[in-house]
């Protein structure tokens, strides 16, 4: 009788029934441990590289764009193109003070950046200005893309630290955007503000409870696993926290007060919804042309407001014409950052 050891052993060998060393599985894997910045974007650009892929990207660009357009046209003939251009604020403290808020956003990145790569960069602001130009002007988070490939080809940095760096400060800066977005549209609901501006946008309630809903979510989210998404020290991510605080407190202030100085007449607290409504549409990602988009929704607003409809129409068109005016003039000024300086070699 065999016992069973020698009944094992005298089994003939052959081909394991689960081969696991040259498994596409651990191939993968191994795969994946040695990817780098580079790596990943040669992937996202050979995906996106696909003809399918291009074609439906631009058909959605461009459709949407072209809505926004055909909307935007209809609405300012409605109210008459010529009691529009009529009605251009004449107050320079409106200019002063759009200029003032349109360079604040992307210079108050500069301190919290160098927090997170502890190295000066104020030097480099205008690479911060072509972001802005990126995220509002072309489409958002674009500007996020564009500044992760400057960075990787102009500071002597590691792929980690600047991967690391933008996703964090972005994290941050959401939190804290999104904080903000849920505190003005609750106030607006307890002001009574609020059924009045999502009756007057076109799927207002939507948008509104769209924007709400994915913005106490995110913070929510972020407050929970913050460990877990959230690699900056203690310390460093407090700091951010402030400066996002300030700044967004800053840009709602100066925003009301842009109205006010163009159009004295309502009180402050009227242009809370056009700072609600800007806050909510900053909050979707991926939207072509910010500046427009918001313009057209914030012409549905005017009559909410209690003051001419040409008025209101003429300072929008004002403050739209100005940010595609800056956006196109810096977008050419800073047109040097998107020429490679023979970076370093990809993976360090």
């Amino acid at each position: 009788m065999v016992n069973r050891k020698q009944g094992m052993e005298a089994w003939p060998k052959g081909p394991p029934l689960f081969p696991v060393r040259d498994s596409p599985l651990k191939n993968r894997v191994a795969g994946a441990r040695g990817l780098t910045l580079q790596s990943l974007i040669d992937h996202a650009r050979s995906a996106l590289a696909a003809p399918g892929a291009q074609a439906a990207l631009k058909i959605a660009q461009v459709a949407i764009f072209l809505a926004v357009v055909i909307l935007l046209i209809v609405q300012l003939s409605e109210v008459g193109w010529g009691d529009v251009f009529a009605a251009l604020p004449e107050s320079p403290w409106f200019y002063l003070i759009f200029t003032v808020r349109y360079f604040l956003q992307p210079l108050s990145e500069i301190p919290a950046y160098e927090l997170v790569w502890k190295i000066p960069l104020a030097r480099r602001w205008t690479a911060f200005i072509r972001k802005r130009v990126y995220n509002f002007a072309v489409m958002g988070y674009s500007g996020e893309a564009f500044f992760t490939l400057w960075a990787r080809r102009n500071l002597k940095l590691s792929d980690r630290d600047i991967v690391v760096g933008v996703k964090d400060n972005n994290l941050v800066s959401a939190l804290v955007s999104n904080a903000a977005t849920t505190i003005v549209v609750v106030a607006l609901f307890f002001l009574g503000d609020l059924e009045r501006e999502l009756k007057a946008i076109p799927g207002g309630a939507a948008l509104f409870g769209l924007a709400f809903v994915s913005a106490a979510s995110l913070m929510i989210a972020v407050v929970m696993f913050r460990r877990h998404l959230i690699q900056l020290p203690r310390g460093i991510t407090r700091k951010i926290i402030a400066i996002n605080a300030v700044r967004i407190v800053i840009i709602m202030v100066l925003h009301a007060t842009l109205y006010a100085a163009a159009l004295p007449g309502p009180p402050l607290t009227a242009w809370l919804m056009f700072v609600a409504l800007q806050l909510v549409l900053s909050r979707i990602p991926f939207v072509p042309n910010q500046d427009i988009v918001f313009l057209t929704a914030a012409l549905a607003l005017a009559p909410e407001i209690g003051a001419p409809e040409a008025a209101i129409a003429g300072m929008l068109v004002a403050e739209a014409g100005l940010s595609q005016i800056f956006n196109l003039t810096l977008f050419a000024l800073t047109a040097h950052h998107a020429v490679p300086r023979g970076g370093r070699p990809p993976g360090r």
